[in-house]
């Protein structure tokens, strides 16, 4: 029997991108912790910023729709509720809840997207590889404000993978950011491009799990 790959993440608009993105590769169930992930600025100007992104977003996402509608034709980006029959809930990832849930589905890897930051001490008993997208939503949508303006080369995606010294980064690549792009396009930009690394790096990790299994035969 192949063992599942599960996804753990938090309340988000763009989580449904993600799910059916990476569905077909062996998703067969989503643990979802109540709340979307949240960042918390170190300063006050970061946090002056932040509210302000947060703010105008849903007035930029009104002006932006045809380039929104754009990017999300681009990948494309299926935005169908996950079906809520392969939903866990927990109340925070961190939980013991969580825990019992991987105990049972015993998956052979693990993705995280949007989540609250999980314990190391969490991430350390997951015995099989753990991936996820960075940075989250909200780090992102301040990174792009201010490399809209000034500083291109600092917009990124990067999937990382957990490892005995913390995360490590296993693919990036920059955002290419057109005339009308904003940090309410930010989301779909960023899915558009890390989406295809994060199914990479997932065929890659099935691919090494089915030759370890055929050499240890």
């Amino acid at each position: 029997m192949v063992r599942p790959i599960v996804l753990l993440m938090g309340e988000h608009r763009t989580s449904a991108y993600v799910y059916h993105a990476i569905r077909n590769l062996g998703v067969t169930h989503v643990i979802q912790e109540d709340g979307p992930s949240e960042h918390r600025p170190a300063s006050i100007k970061h946090w002056l910023t932040h509210v302000y992104v947060r703010l105008m977003s849903p007035v930029m996402r009104l002006s932006s729709r045809t380039r929104i509608q754009e990017l999300k034709r681009r990948y494309p980006l299926n935005d169908e509720p996950i079906p809520f029959h392969h939903t866990l809930r927990v109340t925070s990832l961190n939980d013991m809840k969580t825990m019992m849930w991987l105990d049972r589905l015993d998956p052979q890897l693990i993705v995280i997207h949007e989540a609250g930051p999980i314990e190391p001490s969490v991430l350390a008993r997951f015995d099989c590889p753990v991936l996820t997208v960075k940075p989250t939503m909200a780090e992102g949508q301040l990174e792009a404000y201010w490399a809209f303006r000034a500083k291109p080369d600092v917009c990124e995606v990067r999937i990382e993978q957990w490892t005995e010294r913390g995360w490590s980064v296993v693919d990036r690549s920059l955002l290419y950011i057109g005339g009308t792009d904003n940090f309410a396009t930010y989301p779909y930009l960023q899915l558009t491009t890390g989406l295809p690394l994060l199914r990479h790096q997932i065929e890659l990790l099935l691919k090494e799990e089915v030759y370890d299994r055929r050499t240890a035969k």
